[in-house]
């Protein structure tokens, strides 16, 4: 398989078509550079390589944490973490999910220590809810379309290169 050299490479590469094609489908300079921005974190942060010691799980740093039960679950290579459909689908939702515990431990954990009652549900639904509604009315509705494609691209990079090396190879042995 190729490098993680050559997957970054491969990311840099793709930034300046991904910019001119988000541009030109959006019709919007913000959405263009939330899509670009949304492709390079996919390339480098957000691949299908967090399911190994990989440089993209080796960039998260002290927050590596968040993807070892990640690691645990998912086989390296299988459909579920290089998958072009749900490979980022999965971490997206994977990701969403641990950021979630980690932010209802963190006020559970707040308000206990302060000896107050934890928030109920309907108020972390509130805060989310005025959250997305900051978000659309800073950035507009499409905003999070913007990012999820851009995500998927980055991740799809990658494992469109991981075939592409295989097909080369293999194509190299027949010879």
């Amino acid at each position: 398989m190729p490098s993680g050299k050559t997957h970054d490479t491969v990311t840099i590469i793709l930034a300046a078509p991904t910019f001119i094609a988000a541009w030109g489908l959006a019709g919007s300079l913000a959405l263009a550079l939330l899509a670009t921005c949304a492709m390079l974190f996919g390339g480098f942060m957000f691949g299908p390589d967090l399911d190994i010691q990989s440089r993209q799980y080796t960039r998260w740093g002290l927050f590596r944490f968040i993807w070892l039960p990640y690691r645990m679950l998912f086989r390296h290579r299988s459909r579920w973490s290089h998958g072009i459909i749900f490979g980022t689908l999965i971490r997206v939702i994977y990701f969403a999910a641990v950021i979630a515990i980690i932010v209802l431990a963190g006020v559970y954990l707040r308000a206990t220590l302060l000896g107050g009652a934890p928030p109920t549900f309907e108020r972390f639904a509130e805060a989310w809810w005025a959250i997305e509604a900051g978000v659309s009315r800073s950035v507009g509705k499409h905003a999070v379309w913007a990012i999820l494609a851009g995500l998927w691209w980055g991740a799809a990079s990658h494992t469109l290169t991981d075939v592409a090396w295989s097909v080369m190879r293999k194509g190299s042995e027949i010879f």
